[in-house]
């Protein structure tokens, strides 16, 4: 494995606490959209617990669809998800429309995390993979803990329309990033490169039959 493939597993890690910061963003937002929405304590609650809901209700979906799209491809569409999700947030008027939307995050904050931990057993060298796994586990509390810090200041400049804004757009140049850092899955290429020992196996299987006759 060379080195020049460690970089992007940073990058998968950085995504991480990227998503995360979506998680970090509604606790100080809760008093803000009380008063903004009319947001009742019950619809609060659910608010912030609507990630562990999504997990709990849609947790085999989400591992097939992974399946499908590929580590790198979850990840790029979990934080498209979650850009989309944060953005539209901005026009919400209602609870139900913030809610409904809060439960796209969740799906899109699944989907962004679930596969990084095997991708990045892709991407580095084993001599390197607990310092990279290490790393990240810590994800999760960096993310809501940079989001708990900053929030109260970015909503008192942009407002929480601003915030959910700003978060939906670092979603989306960190979508991108991936798409352009991150590369193919190593799985895909050891998959291609056991079909052709197969074929390669066959064809000395067939050249050899005459022979063995």
């Amino acid at each position: 494995m060379t080195a020049h493939r460690t970089a992007p597993a940073f990058l998968v890690i950085l995504s991480g606490v990227v998503a995360a910061l979506h998680i970090g963003k509604m606790p100080p937002a809760i008093p803000v959209l009380r008063d903004a929405l009319g947001i009742s304590l019950v619809e609060a609650g659910f608010l912030l617990s609507m990630v562990q809901l999504a997990g709990m209700t849609l947790a085999v979906f989400l591992g097939a669809a992974s399946d499908s799209l590929g580590r790198r491809g979850s990840i790029i569409a979990g934080q498209l998800l979650l850009a989309a999700a944060s953005i539209c947030g901005m026009w919400a008027q209602r609870p139900a429309e913030l809610l409904l939307l809060r439960a796209l995050e969740g799906l899109g904050f699944l989907l962004a995390v679930l596969s990084a931990p095997s991708l990045i057993r892709q991407l580095v060298p084993l001599q390197r993979l607990s310092l990279h796994l290490g790393l990240w586990g810590t994800y999760m509390p960096t993310g809501t803990a940079i989001a708990l810090i900053l929030a109260p200041a970015m909503m008192g400049l942009l407002g929480w329309q601003g915030w959910w804004g700003l978060l939906g757009a670092l979603s989306a140049v960190m979508a991108l990033w991936v798409f352009l850092r991150v590369p193919a899955e190593a799985g895909r290429k050891r998959r291609d490169a056991g079909r052709t020992r197969r074929r390669d196996r066959r064809s000395l299987v067939a050249a050899a039959a005459p022979h063995a006759g």
